[in-house]
């Protein structure tokens, strides 16, 4: 028993000992490794880049394209001109649309008087048409005696026949579209020409040497520019056709400038023919005192003129007009010319 005993305790001892001396391996130490020894140029060139890495993904990326930005510039101009279209079609609804309100408003009163025998209704509507009728006569516009203006503008073009007829200026005037503010120049030249010069070569000078002549303002341009303003758009967007469309209406009922207003075309010649103009008179008084109607054409002829070199974006040669017995009609005819 004392055997056993001793043999047991022995074994136990053995075990712990072996125990002692075993290595875990999942503690085990880890062998050292030396830190790898790098150059500071190979430290900095990483360096480098790490940061241009950083910055590049903190730069904020382009969500459009070049393209994409370019036709959303040409829709937001779409639309601006749309609105300026709109904004000047509105300028004169408000009285008009005031007028016609209180107007209606009182001639239904008027009759439902005579339905019911109403003094009350009859009143109410007489009071009411009138004040509607006063409405579409009043407009927020300030209205200037035709003969003042004619006054004040024959005298400017007595002038300007007097230099021309002074200096032998007596041809027709070419009017040629600009790219400048005033959009359009006419060209007078003193003798036969070889070739038609580009605005860019002669709007800066009044008297040019390559061709021969002179160049001056014409005298219809600010009034063709308030057309161009009253329609909303640039005449060089537009074509012949779309002109003829919406230029009668703009002389008739916005501008009212005349009662009746034709405009045919026919390859590179333009015929226009204006009825009861309010220039009519002026442009008599002017045909019979100056040559200018002869060169360059009076002022709604010449603003006519710088209409067509604008759309057309070709040079325009004025080339006669015609008055009926009356005086009441003018037929005038332009003659598109090519560079």
């Amino acid at each position: 028993m004392a055997t056993g005993i001793g043999v047991d305790t022995r074994t136990n001892v053995l075990e712990n000992m072996e125990k002692r001396f075993t290595t875990d391996t999942t503690t085990a130490p880890q062998p050292y490794h030396a830190p790898t020894v790098q150059s500071g140029a190979l430290l900095t060139g990483e360096a480098k880049a790490d940061s241009s890495r950083q910055a590049a993904s903190k730069e904020p990326q382009p969500d459009q394209t070049p393209e994409e930005l370019l036709a959303k510039i040409q829709e937001l101009e779409k639309e601006k001109e749309n609105l300026r279209v709109q904004v000047w079609k509105t300028r004169k609804q408000p009285s008009r649309l005031v007028g016609y309100t209180t107007a209606g408003v009182g001639a239904l009163s008027l009759v439902l008087s005579a339905i019911y025998a109403s003094t009350v209704l009859a009143f109410i509507g007489l009071g009411l048409t009138f004040w509607g009728v006063l409405l579409l006569f009043i407009r927020p516009r300030k209205y200037v005696r035709s003969d003042l203006m004619d006054s004040t503008a024959l005298s400017s073009l007595k002038t300007i026949d007097r230099v021309m007829t002074g200096l032998g200026y007596t041809a027709k005037g070419i009017y040629i579209p600009a790219s400048n503010p005033e959009k359009a120049v006419v060209f007078i030249p003193s003798q036969p020409l070889k070739r038609i010069p580009k605005a860019e070569e002669i709007e800066h000078d009044t008297f040019v040497k390559d061709p021969t002549g002179m160049t001056m303002i014409p005298p219809g341009l600010a009034l063709a520019n308030l057309f161009e303003r009253e329609l909303g758009v640039q005449f060089s967007k537009m074509s012949l056709e779309t002109l003829s469309e919406r230029l009668p209406k703009l002389l008739i009922e916005d501008l009212e400038l005349m009662h009746d207003v034709e405009m045919h075309v026919d390859g590179n010649d333009v015929r226009m023919k204006f009825v009861e103009s309010m220039y009519s008179d002026f442009c008599g008084k002017l045909k019979t005192s100056t040559s200018v109607c002869a060169s360059l054409g009076c002022p709604i002829c010449s603003a006519m003129a710088c209409v067509l070199a604008q759309a057309t974006g070709k040079p325009v040669e004025f080339d006669k007009d015609s008055y009926t017995v009356d005086g009441r009609t003018v037929e005038t005819s332009y003659r598109i010319l090519d560079w």
